[in-house]
């Protein structure tokens, strides 16, 4: 069977799905017994992947300028994709980032997990400028429109697969839910436990996009600082560097005084974020909008008590091992930060609980298995 797995619509500052990208491609080098993997690779991945791949390139691994670029290459990029898939002819193509913007003959599956065209909600869309709410409404429409060439998809949770079914019409078993486990770089790290310093740590690892919601943190700051006397919690964040959010948040957190309070790593690896949570205590979830963040995965195999937006989709993953609060309420952030803190008992049960909850999510093995396997189921509906 020969499957290619398309990632050229994967960019650098896709975030997690660029994870899931590098994850995904990195198992396929392992499982190799009845499948002939092809890869269709953006520039962006590539930068990512290219010494593990470069004994294939040109045979079975191909590199494209990274899409949509539609002022660019996509004309070309487009045409050659014709000319390869007429030349591979792979029995299914799965399509990590979705939908590419291409269309093909073959038999694709696609992994959606945008949850703007499926479950937005009305604090994400308060929290985007207003030439940002009309592009992704725009945005939106598009997709929706792309979605509806869909016969295939692979997606995160159940209630994602059931508005697909809703939007698309498509028959149950066409809309499969695998949901996130924890990657496997992160399965594998070494978890380092931290000394009890002056610092509370608080991690807060997220894109600088308006619906993480990151600028909450300067009044979380000052609400524990001012109403419950904490003044030693500082937050870590991974926001490249000269990224205007960034800027606000430092010239507030400046402005209260606290200017100390936020360290950031700038953008970081999956290998580089080993290290940052290694060195926090808590984990902030700001998040207004996901379909399935494996951030609280991450955060419970590292140990990180969690304090995030009360969410059925934070709320699936994380059941009772969290605290969570009303989103974009900073007054009730802080409350639950500050119990998190200062309850000893509450952090013991809120660990037990967290390693309960991780054990539904840590074998990426079978997570890889299940995309294979339906993968695989594909091509017999098909044939």
């Amino acid at each position: 069977m020969r499957i290619a797995v398309n990632t050229i619509s994967t960019k650098m500052l896709s975030g997690g799905v660029l994870q899931i990208a590098y994850n995904f491609l990195l198992a396929t080098l392992k499982y190799q017994d009845d499948i002939e993997w092809y890869y269709i690779t953006s520039a962006d991945v590539d930068e990512l992947v290219k010494d593990l791949f470069e004994s294939i390139k040109g045979t079975r691994y191909f590199v494209f300028p990274t899409q949509p670029d539609f002022k660019g290459s996509y004309q070309r990029v487009r045409k050659d994709l014709v000319k390869w898939e007429d030349e591979y002819k792979p029995d299914v193509i799965y399509t990590i980032s979705a939908p590419c913007y291409f269309t093909f003959k073959t038999k694709e599956v696609l992994r959606f997990a945008n949850a703007w065209v499926t479950n937005p909600n009305k604090e994400s869309w308060k929290v985007l400028p207003m030439k940002a709410w009309f592009r992704m409404r725009l945005y939106r429409l598009n997709q929706i429109r792309m979605l509806k060439k869909a016969r295939f998809i692979i997606t995160q949770s159940q209630t994602v697969r059931k508005g697909l079914i809703r939007m698309l019409g498509l028959p149950a078993d066409h809309v499969k839910v695998i949901p996130n486990v924890l990657p496997h770089i992160f399965a594998q790290a070494e978890v380092s436990k931290k000394n009890v310093g002056e610092w509370i740590d608080v991690n807060c690892a997220a894109a600088p996009v308006p619906h993480k919601n990151l600028d909450i943190i300067p009044k979380v700051l000052l609400i524990l600082r001012n109403d419950y006397g904490i003044e030693n919690v500082r937050f870590h964040l991974t926001i490249p560097e000269g990224n205007s959010l960034l800027y606000k948040i430092r010239k507030e957190c400046t402005t209260y005084g606290m200017g100390d309070k936020i360290i950031n790593h700038g953008r970081c690896t999956q290998q580089q974020l080993i290290d940052v949570y290694n060195q926090c205590d808590l984990c902030f979830l700001p998040t207004l909008l996901e379909t399935f963040s494996a951030s609280s995965l991450e955060a419970m195999y590292f140990g990180q008590l969690i304090v995030a937006t009360d969410y059925e989709f934070n709320k699936e993953i994380i059941e009772d091992a969290g605290l969570y609060y009303k989103p974009m309420d900073a007054e009730d952030a802080a409350e639950k930060i500050f119990t998190i803190i200062t309850d000893i008992a509450l952090q013991d049960k809120l660990r037990k609980r967290m390693v309960e909850r991780l054990m539904h999510y840590n074998n990426y093995n079978l997570h890889f298995r299940k995309i294979v396997d339906y993968l695989k189921e594909v091509c017999v509906l098909q044939s």
